[in-house]
C-alpha cells in the first residue's frame, strides 16, 4: 500500500476544501425553491438523472459549475421544508464549530434515513472533527443511497490519501470524476496520485 507524503494534503487543506464543499451547497440550497411536497421522490429522481447527463455534455467549467450547483440545489431537498431548515443551521454551525452541528445532523439522518445529504453532511463534521472511521461509516450510506455523489466520492479519497493508502484514494477519486468531469480535485490531486503510482492520466 503506497503512502501519501505528508507535504501533498495536509490536514488543513483536506478539511478546507470538504468543509468549502458543505458551504457552497448551503448556498446553493439558500437561493433553492421551496421542497416539493412530499412523495415526489420519483420526480427528484428524474431531475437528477437529466441533472447528470447534462453535466456530461457540458461545454466548459462555467456551464458545469452551473449544473453542479442544481445537483447540489437537488440532493438538499429533503420534502420536508422544516428538515431543510435544520440542514442549512448545521452547515452554518459547521463553518466554526462542527462537533456543535452533530446533534442537528444526527437527528436528520434519523428522521429522513435516505436522505443521503444528511448522510454527507454528517460524514463532513465528523472529519473536522477528526472521527475519520465514523466518516467512512456515513460516505458509504452516502453511496448505497447515491452512488453518484462526487462530493462524499471526493471526501473519500482525501481521507484516503491521508492514511497513506494511494490506490483506494485515487480510485475514489476517479469514481468522482466520472459522473463530475469538472471535479475541482482532477486539477492537483488526481495528477499528482497518478504520478505518485505510476498510473496514466485519465
Amino acid at each position: 500500500m503506497a503512502r501519501i507524503p505528508l507535504a501533498l494534503l495536509p490536514r488543513r487543506l483536506a478539511a478546507a476544501i470538504l468543509l468549502a464543499g458543505a458551504i457552497a451547497a448551503g448556498e446553493a440550497v439558500a437561493q433553492a425553491p421551496q421542497p416539493p411536497a412530499a412523495g415526489e421522490d420519483a420526480a427528484r429522481a428524474r431531475e437528477l438523472d437529466a441533472l447528470f447527463a447534462a453535466l456530461k455534455a457540458a461545454k466548459d467549467e462555467g456551464e458545469g459549475d452551473v449544473i453542479v450547483a442544481r445537483i447540489w440545489q437537488a440532493w438538499q431537498k429533503s420534502g420536508d421544508a422544516e428538515l431543510d431548515a435544520k440542514m442549512e443551521q448545521a452547515i452554518l454551525v459547521m463553518g466554526h464549530a462542527p462537533a456543535l452541528c452533530l446533534p442537528i445532523l444526527d437527528e436528520l439522518v434519523e428522521k429522513r434515513p435516505r436522505w443521503a445529504e444528511a448522510w454527507n453532511k454528517r460524514a463532513t463534521a465528523l472529519y473536522l472533527v477528526g472521527q475519520h472511521d465514523r466518516s467512512l461509516a456515513d460516505i458509504d450510506r452516502v453511496l448505497a443511497l447515491e452512488p453518484r455523489h462526487f462530493g462524499a466520492l471526493a471526501g473519500l479519497g482525501l481521507i484516503r490519501m491521508q492514511r497513506g493508502e494511494a490506490r483506494e484514494a485515487l480510485a475514489a477519486l476517479r469514481r468522482a470524476l466520472a459522473v463530475n468531469p469538472f471535479l475541482k480535485e482532477r486539477l492537483h490531486l488526481i495528477p499528482e496520485l497518478e504520478k505518485q503510482l505510476g498510473k496514466k492520466p485519465i
